[in-house]
């Protein structure tokens, strides 16, 4: 067998068996972890610390806030950490506040960046579970309660990561994004949590103990990812990482070419970054349990690599041996992989729909799914990824510099 023979086989085999694997998972959560109503921890309800991270936030700061005090939850503490903002958010988070005693607005006229900002709060935090989210999103009323009572299961869980969902549906790659979501995302924390190792708590909605968080350094300010790093490493001090998809929270996705752009090729970089600089630790023997969202984050770059060398081949050799079948096989085995991916989807609708009833609707737009966002997504992992795995996390901090979408309240 070849070399190309066996990149062949990678490229037909790899998004069979993961999406195969990420079915099954999704369904057995659901079947195992389905329970809608959060059951009260022994002892009551803790008291939990809200991080909200903000950087010319003017146009979205209020909503959230406004949607954080609709919160159902007892012992609430909310801070808005202002990272020198040019605009008017910290007013517009003052007047969303107003006399609520558990609001506090930060204001520090230094812009210090997304990590920085946020080991400040959660040194400054009051409670031993600090929740994290972003300043352009709205949680569920009882999206806490969710978070809690999942990570009280046990003291092993260091981090639960919650449920977005796209709030600005109106656009084709909005509406793409909510498949995502779904189909990729959701089903793969899904699996994940199984085994107590979800490989990322996002910025967007988790909960976290304090003290483990602090333990392990808190976010660094030179990843790309910070959220993805900060997972990383406490797993690799052995704590678990779990997922409570009841609770979930509005966010904002980008409707723009140039702002998904923007987005993924960060995502994909501060992947490389994360790679990179992790690779020593996790291949030691005590650190298994992390071997296998290495690979998977590993193995898809690689896929992403051998489908545009794979491409490139047959195109060339379907011009010079134009009756070879080796080409005609890939072109029919492609086939199966779109219909593994239209059953992967269809899944995932099933596992959501209680938590997203308008889910089905964006199947309409299944057949521009692999054709322009899976190339986005690729061109995004050629490009970034490869220099985060090449050099590493930059020398510098990391500042805010995501374009935000004209079109977005």
């Amino acid at each position: 067998m070849s070399v190309l023979d066996v990149l062949l086989l990678f490229l037909a085999f790899y998004p069979v068996v993961t999406g195969a694997a990420w079915m099954v998972g999704g369904v057995l959560f659901r079947i195992l972890e389905g329970r809608s109503d959060p059951a009260e921890p022994p002892g009551g309800w803790p008291g939990v610390s809200v991080l909200i991270p903000a950087y010319n936030e003017e146009q979205v700061i209020g909503r959230c806030v406004r949607a954080l005090r609709d919160v159902r939850y007892p012992a609430l503490e909310i801070l808005i950490l202002n990272d020198g903002s040019a605009d008017a958010t910290v007013t517009a988070a003052r007047n969303a506040a107003g006399d609520d005693p558990r609001v506090r607005v930060l204001d520090d006229g230094v812009n210090l960046g997304k990590a920085d900002r946020l080991n400040d709060g959660m040194r400054r935090a009051r409670h031993g579970l600090v929740l994290v989210t972003d300043a352009d999103t709205h949680l569920h009323p009882d999206a806490v309660r969710h978070l809690v009572a999942r990570i009280q299961r046990s003291p092993r869980y260091a981090a639960v990561a919650g449920s977005p969902r796209v709030t600005n549906r109106g656009g084709v790659l909005a509406t793409m994004q909510m498949l995502e979501a779904s189909s990729l995302i959701g089903l793969m924390r899904r699996t994940h949590a199984l085994a107590g190792r979800v490989g990322t708590v996002a910025g967007v909605l988790g909960l976290f103990r304090r003290d483990a968080v602090l333990a392990v350094g808190g976010y660094d300010p030179k990843m790309a990812t910070e959220d993805i790093e900060l997972t990383w490493r406490l797993l690799e001090a052995g704590h678990l990482t779990g997922f409570a998809p009841h609770a979930l929270v509005g966010m904002q996705v980008p409707g723009t070419v140039r702002s998904i752009w923007a987005q993924r090729t960060r995502w994909a970089r501060g992947q490389g970054e994360v790679l990179r600089t992790h690779a020593r630790t996790v291949c030691r023997p005590r650190h298994w349990p992390l071997w296998p969202i290495a690979l998977e984050a590993l193995l898809s770059y690689l896929w992403v690599l051998t489908m545009l060398i794979a491409t490139a081949w047959g195109v060339v050799h379907w011009a010079t041996h134009p009756g070879d079948t080796k080409f005609r096989w890939m072109i029919a085995w492609g086939v199966g992989i779109a219909v593994v991916a239209v059953l992967q989807i269809a899944i995932a609708v099933a596992v959501e729909r209680r938590l997203d009833p308008r889910l089905p609707y964006a199947c309409l737009l299944l057949p521009l799914y692999p054709l322009a966002y899976w190339t986005i997504n690729a061109l995004a992992a050629i490009t970034a990824q490869t220099r985060g795995l090449l050099h590493g996390p930059r020398e510098r901090r990391v500042v805010w510099d995501l374009p935000r979408d004209s079109t977005q309240p």
